[in-house]
């Protein structure tokens, strides 16, 4: 997150994008616009108002510049976080982007003290995990199988915004498919993908309002071997509406060496549709 000096203003920094003002006869960059996460022609417009006031304070009224290049602020050097102007002020008054904790911390029990911190759970998914035997007895099911669930989830966003995106308190309704380890994991997600845009065009989603966001290897989650976004083209701008990860044993396997008992560690496609 980064705070503005000035404002005292709070903001996730992957919320904030920031872009070179750059002029197209010199390609002289003259100074920076940053304006907060919204649909491609809202950014571009308050760009455009911040370019404008920028030349016109440097007595370069009307010249052109380059096409705006964004990125989040999490990609700023600290040179450049000395020139991007703050979104409340205006003026480069904001901190070094910093880490801060998605969950919401409580305590349980009669005491307040260390030994009852807890956490609200920022995801659903890990209930299925850990009841994996359970379920996979109970219901006398064979790899492959599936378990899905919805629930509530918790996350300690700066800025709730954006109607039911950026909420602390929201739905969450996934899958977890468990398939058998080896190289089959790559004919099942492709499955997935197929069988996933079929359904969403057939309850009605306009197939040219929704991108598909493949993660290259180097955007990949840690316990990751593929993931895909479906982001879906909003008013308020583009958004994910469901992802689809190959999330190998990572998951089975944490929990079982957390618990000293084995998992019988499969590796898994995880299936998850998010609304926020």
């Amino acid at each position: 997150m980064v705070d503005c000096k000035e404002t005292k203003l709070r903001y996730r920094a992957d919320q904030l994008f920031f872009s070179p003002i750059i002029l197209a006869d010199s390609a002289e960059t003259v100074g920076y616009v940053c304006v907060q996460e919204g649909n491609d022609a809202d950014m571009v417009k308050s760009a455009k108002k911040q370019a404008k006031k920028f030349l016109k304070a440097a007595d370069k009224a009307g010249a052109p510049y380059e096409a705006f290049a964004f990125k989040d602020l999490t990609e700023a050097t600290e040179d450049e976080m000395g020139k991007i102007p703050s979104p409340g002020s205006g003026k480069p008054t904001l901190t070094m982007p910093r880490d801060f904790n998605l969950m919401f911390q409580t305590n349980v029990g009669a005491m307040s003290d260390a030994s009852s911190v807890a956490y609200l759970r920022p995801e659903t998914a890990q209930g299925i995990f850990i009841n994996f035997k359970n379920a996979m007895g109970t219901s006398r099911s064979k790899i492959p199988f599936g378990v899905a669930q919805i629930g509530k989830a918790f996350r300690n966003e700066i800025t709730p915004r954006n109607f039911i995106f950026r909420s602390r308190e929201f739905e969450q309704m996934e899958i977890e498919y468990f398939i058998p380890p080896g190289d089959v994991w790559k004919d099942f997600h492709k499955q997935w993908l197929a069988n996933s845009k079929d359904y969403l065009l057939s309850v009605g989603l306009r197939e040219e309002l929704m991108e598909w966001d493949v993660h290259e290897d180097d955007s990949l989650a840690h316990y990751a071997l593929a993931c895909t976004d479906v982001t879906f083209r909003f008013p308020f701008g583009t958004q994910e509406l469901m992802g689809i990860a190959a999330r190998g044993n990572f998951d089975l396997t944490a929990h079982g060496e957390g618990s000293g008992k084995s998992e019988n560690c499969h590796v898994h496609v995880h299936f998850c549709v998010c609304v926020w």
